[in-house]
């Protein structure tokens, strides 16, 4: 059998990153919350660039829905945790990495141990959970922890990064938690693109809110890898480069248009309102 040797495995990152920067790498701790569409993606990519240590958390198995778009989704993986499936691809990719499993999500009652120790969180939690998303951001912001969210939209990405520096949760989205999900997940939507490429050629019907339905596809989810593991690092080595809420990126790969932006005030910014009522009478809630 073939030994491992880390220095070999990652030795093409040099030049990129310097021997002292590997090193760093090695030894930080990310945690990825969701080892569906994105979360998979994200683990992998971020071992093959040396992190050296995980926090994972999934609560879901994959089925063949998965199939268009998870890292994880096989035919020997239906059935079967999600995070179980990637805890055992990520070793085999480096069988070194130290992976400290959270089987049944993340909660009140076990964030702090799951964040406990982390450089940077990567949120790759199911979008709908809006609950779950707010929890855990609340508690990096709280323990000064930078955090990074991608949310792949048609051939493009909406990409926020949250630090104590900028804007909370709830200061930047104005979500009405009493209102009906489905316009909770929209005001969420529209804060993570402000930009709305993917409303030039996305089917509306193919969106069903209220049924935690929208529709996702392959090479938007590996552009949000690409772009939210740059971030992630950034935040290791280079934390002085990251842009936070309320600066957010967007870009589509169909339309090749980039935004970066500052949305003044989040959602709470007169264009923003206006464009939640126009999308709530489109989509008819």
């Amino acid at each position: 059998m073939p030994q491992f040797n880390y220095d070999l495995a990652f030795s093409r990152n040099q030049g990129i990153t310097s021997d002292e920067e590997q090193l760093r790498l090695k030894n930080a701790t990310v945690a990825v919350a969701g080892m569906g569409g994105v979360g998979g993606d994200y683990l992998i990519t971020l071992l093959r660039m040396g992190i050296g240590n995980f926090k994972i958390s999934d609560f879901d198995d994959f089925e063949l829905a998965n199939f268009n778009r998870q890292y994880g989704a096989t035919m020997s993986a239906i059935g079967r945790q999600k995070m179980d499936v990637m805890a055992e691809l990520a070793l085999d990719v480096n069988p070194e990495a130290n992976i400290k499993i959270y089987g049944a999500g993340i909660n009140e009652n076990n964030v702090d141990d799951f964040l406990t120790g982390v450089d940077v969180f990567v949120d790759a939690v199911e979008f709908f959970e809006i609950e779950a998303h707010r929890l855990i951001i609340n508690a990096c912001m709280k323990r000064g922890i930078p955090a990074v969210f991608g949310v792949p939209l048609g051939f493009g990405v909406g990409m926020l990064i949250y630090t104590p520096e900028g804007m909370a949760f709830d200061e930047y989205f104005d979500i009405d938690y009493n209102a009906p999900l489905e316009q909770q997940v929209l005001k969420m939507s529209l804060g993570c693109a402000p930009a709305g490429f993917h409303l030039k050629y996305v089917d509306p019907s193919s969106v069903d809110l209220a049924k935690r339905k929208a529709p996702s596809i392959a090479s938007g989810c590996k552009l949000a890898t690409g772009m939210v593991i740059t971030q992630t690092l950034l935040a290791i080595l280079h934390p002085n480069e990251l842009k936070p809420l309320p600066h957010y990126t967007c870009y589509d790969a169909r339309l090749n248009r980039l935004k970066k932006g500052y949305l003044w005030m989040g959602n709470r910014n007169p264009l923003q309102k206006l464009k939640f009522m126009v999308a709530r009478r489109l989509l008819g809630i």
